[in-house]
C-alpha cells in the first residue's frame, strides 16, 4: 500500500430523512448516513446504512450500533446516552452534538476544526 495514502475521514450521522439529524437517541434512527471529508474540506455523501437495531432495546445497544459505523471517526448526533457516550469515546469516536439540518451541522463543525 502507498505510504502516502490517507484513508478518508468518515462521519456517521443518524437520520430518518437524509436531511435532518435524527432528534432522538442515536440507536433509534432508521439510518446512518455516511459522509467523507475530502482534503479540500468538502463533504461527500458515501452511503446510507440501515440500522437493524432501530426498534430494539437490548443491553449494550451502543456497541451493536458502533459495529455498523466503526469505520467512521466522527458521529454527529442529537442525543446519545451517558453510558453510550463513554463506550463510543473509549473506542476512539469523536462525538459532536447537534440538532437540525445535516449540511448546516457539518459546515458548523468544519468551521471550528
Amino acid at each position: 500500500m502507498d505510504d502516502n495514502y490517507k484513508r478518508p475521514l468518515l462521519i456517521a450521522i443518524p437520520t430518518n430523512d437524509g436531511i435532518n439529524i435524527f432528534p432522538k437517541m442515536l440507536g433509534m434512527a432508521k439510518y446512518f448516513d455516511i459522509y467523507s471529508l475530502t482534503e479540500e474540506n468538502k463533504f461527500v455523501f458515501v452511503e446510507r446504512r440501515r440500522n437493524p437495531y432501530e426498534k430494539t432495546m437490548q443491553h449494550l445497544k451502543t456497541i451493536d450500533v458502533y459495529n455498523i459505523i466503526n469505520d467512521c471517526e466522527i458521529i454527529i448526533a442529537a442525543l446519545i446516552g451517558k453510558r453510550g457516550v463513554e463506550r463510543l469515546e473509549k473506542r476512539g469516536m469523536k462525538l459532536y452534538f447537534r440538532k437540525g439540518n445535516i449540511q448546516e451541522a457539518m459546515e458548523e463543525i468544519l468551521s471550528k476544526r
